[in-house]
């Protein structure tokens, strides 16, 4: 498989929206895009704050200014993504292996607890879900379920 070429990539924007404690801590996110049509993109990316999307998905946008505003989901991956929350820094390189281990892809955010994780089709949500609660009831972690690609 022949990777794209580096101006097929571009950057779509995705608009946040904060809660009362400012969460998400950005107004907006940008995530690496494949483009594959006209106005759609392949995400290339696991978002860190964007809900509803996954890597993979085709989304569709519109241009403006430097990057491309994100619209809609056109044709869902089938992937899910999952974002978790490790309270002991030290321990993220030891979550990130373990979510690795099972199967998943994961990303480090510039805020040194949180972790992103593509969860593909391939990997059973179900047992996913045990090992996150799992971690959860040990207090090792926090987790969100940002989108969710399969029943």
């Amino acid at each position: 498989m022949t990777e794209p070429a580096p101006e097929q990539y571009v950057k779509l924007l995705f608009e946040l929206d904060q809660d009362e404690d400012g969460y998400p801590p950005a107004s907006a996110e940008t995530l690496w895009a494949i483009k594959v049509g006209e106005g759609l993109f392949k995400l290339d990316n696991i978002p860190f704050f964007a809900l509803g999307v996954a890597v993979n998905d085709i989304v569709s946008a519109v241009p403006e200014e430097n990057v491309f505003r994100f619209k809609e989901v056109v044709l869902p991956s089938g992937h899910s993504t999952i974002r978790v929350i490790v309270y002991d820094p030290s321990d993220v390189p030891a979550a990130r292996a373990h979510f690795q281990q099972l199967g998943c892809s994961t990303e480090q955010s510039h805020l040194p607890r949180l972790i992103a994780i593509d969860v593909p089709p391939t990997v059973s949500l179900e047992k996913l879900r045990q090992e996150l609660d799992s971690g959860k009831d040990a207090e090792r972690w926090g987790y969100e379920e940002a989108c969710l690609g399969q029943p």
